[in-house]
């Protein structure tokens, strides 16, 4: 009996310590939150969800309506100001790609603030960076991490915690709250699954991301089978742009001009701190997309372009009078778009190809991107430059991520 009990105790010990947590915030249920009640606490909350019926939060997002005060907040962040969550645990399994988002109606809807491609995570008690966006709005929230992890079954983590959002200052962001593409949802039985061996390249990462694969993945479908339903409610083909509500002002303007920022690549896993320490706040007026590489202008690039897009036009998928792309595009005698040089649409930094000629017309994304992928346009291109390649179809879109990828390592 006694050694029976020992064996239990390792058992429940193995199965606690397996996988990874979010240790900060501390999460909903979790044995460091404050809040918890005792007699609920859930001790395996390394856990991938068990079915569909878990998700979201594992069902804890009930906690938040609690008027035992279950669901108070354990962080307390402001719009646009840079902050980081950690998570804690002892099987990584190779890392893998997580997403980072806020719902502002108990989980019903969820809006990405940051994905991560590669590297999530790589060991325990890594931090991973973030910005609360500048026009999230005031109240509280819930702070989600989803994972899908490289190596091992096909599974998904979830873990929620509550924080308190205050309104902050500064420009409005290039890509509005409500525009915000809503997590990824797979392996729950919902018509997809994670390729194991892969990172998962989201199909809209939305516009902040840290990208530090090394798969030799050239497109997002490469990285997951199948066509993505929705579950509860939540992810499925019509995810871009289809966050949760949470926008507000927060003492910017509405306009969401596009970002004159250069993207850069990186290629190097995030920091590694055993101590969630809040980073030196930073406006979030311009999409940190580290996703795109930055090359050299080409000469065909010096060509006289179409007009510079108009810093108020809204994001549209209408067509364009000039050389709109279609979902089908192709680059022309094999060649491949240019991406911008510094993050710019209109003046010298038009999408052009190596023949001088603009295939796509000025196809400019929402947040002043150049390109032909969902990774650049999310939502759809501002009306007046084109459209984008539609759901992964558009060989132009392959050409490019494929050679987006070669750079980065592959």
């Amino acid at each position: 009996m006694h050694f029976s009990t020992i064996l239990a105790a390792l058992t429940l010990g193995s199965a606690v310590t397996a996988h990874m947590e979010l240790s900060y915030p501390a999460p909903l249920r979790g044995k460091t939150n404050p809040h918890a009640n005792q007699n609920t606490i859930d001790y395996s909350m390394t856990s991938p969800l068990s079915g569909a019926s878990q998700f979201p939060c594992k069902g804890y997002q009930v906690d938040m309506a609690d008027t035992t005060g279950v669901g108070a907040p354990t962080a307390s962040w402001t719009a646009g100001q840079k902050y980081n969550f950690t998570v804690d645990g002892g099987a990584t399994h190779s890392g893998g790609s997580c997403q980072a988002s806020l719902s502002y109606d108990q989980g019903k809807t969820f809006s990405v603030i940051h994905s991560y491609i590669g590297s999530c995570p790589l060991s325990s008690g890594q931090n991973f960076d973030f910005t609360i966006p500048s026009d999230a709005k005031a109240g509280t929230a819930m702070f989600a991490w989803t994972w899908y992890n490289e190596v091992g079954n096909r599974e998904i983590y979830m873990n929620c915690a509550s924080v308190n959002i205050a309104a902050g200052s500064g420009t409005a962001p290039a890509v509005a709250f409500a525009q915000r593409p809503t997590i990824w949802v797979a392996n729950l039985a919902n018509g997809c699954t994670t390729v194991e061996g892969k990172d998962v390249i989201f199909p809209d990462p939305g516009p902040d991301a840290d990208v530090t694969t090394t798969q030799k993945v050239t497109n997002d479908s490469g990285s997951f089978t199948g066509t993505c339903a929705a579950v509860s409610g939540v992810g499925g083909p019509a995810a871009a742009g289809s966050g949760s509500s949470g926008s507000g002002t927060s003492g910017g303007s509405a306009t969401g001009a596009a970002s004159s920022a250069a993207p850069v690549a990186s290629s190097v896993a995030p920091e590694v701190s055993s101590n969630p320490v809040a980073s030196a706040p930073t406006s979030s007026s311009a999409p940190t997309f580290t996703i795109l590489p930055s090359p050299a202008t080409s000469s065909a690039a010096a060509t006289q372009p179409a007009a510079a897009p108009s810093a108020s036009s809204e994001p549209a998928t209408s067509t364009a009078s000039a050389a709109a792309p279609s979902g089908t595009g192709t680059t022309g005698s094999g060649t491949a778009t240019q991406l911008s040089t510094n993050g710019e649409c209109g003046g010298p930094q038009t999408c052009y190809d190596s023949t001088g000629a603009s295939q796509f017309g000025g196809c400019c994304s929402q947040w002043g991107y150049c390109g032909d992928t969902t990774l650049h346009c999310g939502t759809g291109c501002m009306s007046q430059f084109g459209q984008c390649g539609v759901n992964g179809t558009s060989t132009a879109r392959k050409l490019i991520r494929g050679g987006l990828f070669a750079r980065l390592g592959n």
